[in-house]
């Protein structure tokens, strides 16, 4: 079902001990489940900054805001694969109540761990994550269809390839320093006309912890600007853990 340009490893083994056949579990460490847990109760709280492009940059719009998502439910469990709710919830400020936005679907299996947002589902980690394994995170939509942006329409997944690029690295997260870091990229390229970048990060035991996209067309071929003051359509996200809990 799934086409991973990667070598699928037999999770299940079997061995002869006592006269008795023993299933010996996959390595948590080896296959890295621990980079994507899943379970209910588990609820991450981040701060998302983001720059949404208008008017053909010239009426930009730069917000801070918060979103929380929460593991609610599990809804089914089919061939080893759990599928849960996930409650997505959004507040203007800190001291704003949650408000409930999305209802979406996470799922994991032995091989893959994916979000369904709306009905675009993602392949977001593939298992083992080795450094240099690569996977078409896309592989389940046309990658190439166009999502509104403000007023514009923009292929924004189109291209994509999802590598690790690193793994138990350290990094500085909203001023907190973490160890066991999981670095996936998804594109990195810029022409005359656009930059389109992606990246996430993802602590051992925690998940998601640090999302960050560029997403930017122009026909300003002025090189010496920085995007954001070049571009006209597109969006700048930076999406940072705040907290995550296991209740």
């Amino acid at each position: 079902m799934k086409n991973y340009n990667i070598l699928i490893i037999v999770f299940t083994v079997f061995v002869l001990s006592c006269g008795e056949n023993v299933t010996e579990e996959p390595n948590e460490n080896l296959y890295g489940y621990g980079y994507f847990p899943i379970e209910v109760g588990y609820t991450w709280e981040y701060q998302v900054d983001s720059v949404l492009i208008l008017q053909g940059g010239n009426s930009n719009k730069a917000t801070t805001s918060y979103i929380q998502e929460e593991v609610t439910e599990l809804l089914s469990e089919n061939e080893g694969e759990k599928t849960y709710k996930l409650i997505r919830s959004y507040r203007k400020d800190l001291d704003s109540d949650w408000l409930v936005q999305k209802v979406w679907q996470i799922s994991k299996d032995e091989t893959s761990a994916t979000r369904t947002e709306g009905n675009i589902r993602f392949i977001k980690m593939v298992f083992p994550n080795s450094v240099g394994t690569k996977w078409d995170g896309n592989s389940f939509f046309d990658a190439n269809q166009d999502f509104l942006v403000g007023a514009d329409n923009i292929p924004i997944f189109q291209d994509w390839s999802y590598k690790i690029e690193d793994k138990g690295i350290e990094r500085t997260i909203n001023d907190t320093e973490y160890g066991d870091v999981l670095h996936v990229s998804h594109i990195d390229e810029e022409s005359l006309i656009g930059f389109r970048f992606s990246e996430e990060y993802y602590i051992q035991g925690i998940g998601l912890a640090e999302r960050n996209m560029q997403i930017f067309e122009s026909q300003d071929g002025d090189t010496l600007k920085p995007w954001l003051e070049r571009a006209e359509v597109g969006f700048q996200l930076n999406q940072t853990l705040l907290s995550f809990s296991a209740n």
